[in-house]
């Protein structure tokens, strides 16, 4: 670690050194002097203007990392910095976090610019390492604040990475295990600090905010929501001291989670620590974190609320067993090991309901009635033999909504699969997908995005069991009348769920009926519940009724 430490530190000396050659003449000027100055300079800051501010901050941190202010002013500094750096983080999200991928050019440079701010504050931290390593005076009373500060930002950039769907590089990985590393080294990783920017924290220390951040990434924060993200970010100020990163094995019937503080990725969450392993290898336990969680959703379970259970009063209990059951499965349950398979192509679809109902029964969706009760302009071409199966919408229909080649896994009920290069498709968690493997056609939805280092999109797809067959329903209002007809799709019945119907959004009125308006038997059905509302379509729950009612 102490390598990786002064590797670091020469780093920023030759960074510094690079500033004030000649051609780094346009590195802007310091507009403060000392940390006193400073707080009166960042009270000057535009937060209203979230632009003029970013431009403003990261000039000023270059600058700062250009100077030669003494250690404690520089950690000062970073300090008073940091509060508006987090502001701007909050305000940039809502340009970029969640939104489908790959992002636009304003999203894209949002999120661009969160990272931006977070590495330049970060950079700070790192240039008051050598006077630290070094026994500085002016420092040995808060390394374990100014490393406690330095694992904070490296915890808000797996944020920022994971609202963007990105995956963090192998330096972000790397310099964050180093900060722990060193933590240990000076014996300050157990050390107690407090933290404004962390009110809810219990416990913080160097070691809680290191778990902090490898617990959020062991989340899988790709596979969840912007909210839910933010929700567990919340939970762990609570609960990331109760895993400690040992550096010996200890006893454990359960999962164990593995950390190589040399490794350019994060913690690996495993069945068993047993083996020969290196200095650099730390074991945690999540047995206390398994205690915590279970627990709130058995309460939960029994009529609790999650403002009782310290969850927050701004969350449904629907929402809270949701993602406590998420982070069960990636806290507490280690991955299947499979046998390696070899890649193969698979072709994806999208568009929603009328994309799949094209796709799956190879003709478009005619919202007016396909059996000629209304003025359809190709009723009449209907009715001339050789070409009563025309579909004057198939056209624009192949155009909109094409098959796209990618190559990965796919399972029963499961598929991983990646993209290189330009997508026709914009993509989205619980986002309907139609997929086509060896002439088999089925439906499922996205769980998991993910854009790798090289730009490749890597999605998750969760497949459904029925085999899938297009209808055009009818929603029977009440009083007898009809609404206009909506694609729709039949999952038939399988041995491991009930017939369901895919529909657009919104389409489901608990207890209306729907007629079936295909070619065939009269057929009608009442809707019963959601199954699951994704992000363009309702899986809906229903009985069959009589064709009289």
């Amino acid at each position: 670690m102490q390598e990786t430490a002064v590797e670091n530190v020469e780093t920023v000396d030759e960074a510094q050194q690079d500033v004030s050659a000649p051609e780094a003449a346009e590195t802007p000027i310091l507009a403060f002097s000392d940390a006193a100055s400073a707080s009166r300079w960042v009270k000057s800051i535009p937060l209203s203007n979230v632009g003029q501010a970013y431009h403003v901050l990261l000039d000023q941190l270059h600058a700062l990392t250009a100077s030669e202010l003494g250690p404690r002013d520089r950690a000062t500094i970073a300090e008073l910095i940091r509060e508006p750096v987090a502001h701007l983080h909050t305000e940039l999200a809502k340009r970029y976090a969640g939104k489908p991928q790959p992002l636009d050019e304003r999203e894209s440079e949002a999120a661009d610019q969160a990272i931006a701010l977070w590495q330049a504050l970060w950079i700070q931290y790192s240039v008051c390492l050598k006077p630290l390593l070094e026994g500085s005076t002016e420092l040995q009373g808060v390394k374990a604040k100014l490393l406690q500060r330095a694992l904070y930002v490296g915890k808000q950039l797996i944020i920022v990475h994971g609202c963007a769907r990105r995956v963090p590089s192998a330096e972000l990985w790397q310099e964050l295990h180093a900060y722990y590393r060193l933590a240990e080294m000076l014996d300050c990783a157990m050390a107690g600090v407090s933290d404004h920017l962390m009110a809810d924290a219990e416990n913080l220390s160097c070691y809680s905010t290191y778990s902090h951040g490898l617990l959020l990434a062991l989340a899988d924060p790709y596979a969840m929501s912007v909210r839910q993200i933010e929700l567990t970010d919340r939970w762990l100020a609570q609960w990331s001291r109760k895993v400690f990163p040992y550096a010996k094995q200890r006893e454990s019937e359960g999962a164990v989670i593995i950390i190589d503080l040399e490794a350019p990725h994060g913690a690996v969450l495993a069945n068993t620590s047993a083996g020969t392993h290196s200095g650099s290898i730390r074991f945690g336990y999540p047995a206390k974190l398994a205690t915590s969680v279970r627990g709130r959703l058995k309460r939960l379970a029994n009529g609790a609320t999650p403002t009782e259970l310290q969850l927050g009063d701004d969350v449904s209990t629907e929402a809270a067993v949701a993602l406590l059951k998420h982070l069960d499965a990636r806290w507490h349950h280690p991955p299947a090991a499979g046998r390696r398979k070899r890649s193969t192509a698979i072709e994806i679809s999208a568009g929603g309901t009328e994309a799949a109902y094209f796709r799956v029964g190879g003709r478009s969706f005619n919202r007016q009635d396909p059996l000629g009760r209304d003025t359809d302009p190709t009723r009449y071409l209907q009715t001339v033999g050789g070409i009563s199966d025309f579909d004057r919408r198939k056209e624009q229909a192949e155009r909109s909504w094409p098959w796209e080649k990618w190559y990965g896994l796919s399972e029963w009920r499961e598929a991983t699969i990646k993209h290189q290069g330009q997508s026709t498709y914009t993509w989205f968690l619980d986002q309907l997908v139609v997929v086509r493997e060896d002439s088999v056609t089925r439906l499922g939805f996205v769980s998991r995005i993910a854009v790798e280092q090289d730009g490749a999109i890597s999605l998750s797809l969760r497949l459904w069991p029925g085999d899938p067959k297009v209808f055009a329903v009818r929603l029977v209002n009440p009083n007898g009348t009809e609404e206009p007809p909506t694609a729709a799709l039949l999952l038939a019945e399988s041995p491991e769920e009930p017939p369901t119907l895919v529909m657009s959004p919104r389409a489901f009125v608990l207890n209306r009926v729907m007629r079936c308006d295909e070619p065939g038997p009269l057929q009608k059905f009442k809707l019963v519940h959601i199954v699951q509302r994704g992000g363009d379509f309702e899986r809906v729950a229903f009985e069959h009724v009589d064709s009289a009612f």
